[in-house]
């Protein structure tokens, strides 16, 4: 399998395909501020030992990534919810096809 990802081919194909203008090349400024705001909350959970600051200091660091798991819990809430009626239509037509095809063989005897 590494070969195959290694190959000449797969080099040529990566560098059609690849678009430099899709790549992160600064942080949001929103992000720079979180950080920031987790460095002070961490120094003084320091100075003071305040394991309460600590942890609030960790959940701002954190909180970004918290959308981000949202988001990609509904994602998959919905694509089961999509699996599930996709099963549903799957069955709904074997069942239908396989009543016609009954029909067909009664109607041709």
């Amino acid at each position: 399998a590494l070969s195959v990802l290694a190959g000449d081919d797969a080099h040529d194909l990566f560098t059609k395909t690849f678009n430099p203008a899709l790549v992160q090349t600064a942080t949001a400024e929103s992000s720079k501020r979180r950080t920031a705001a987790s460095l002070v909350l961490s120094k003084a959970a320091a100075k003071l030992h305040n394991p309460r600051l600590s942890a609030l200091a960790y959940r701002v660091k954190l909180d970004a990534f918290e959308r981000v798991k949202k988001a990609i819990d509904d994602m998959v809430t919905a694509l089961l919810k999509e699996k599930e009626d996709e099963i549903k239509h799957k069955d709904f037509c074997t069942d239908e096809f396989n009543t016609n095809q009954l029909q067909t063989e009664t109607k041709e005897r």
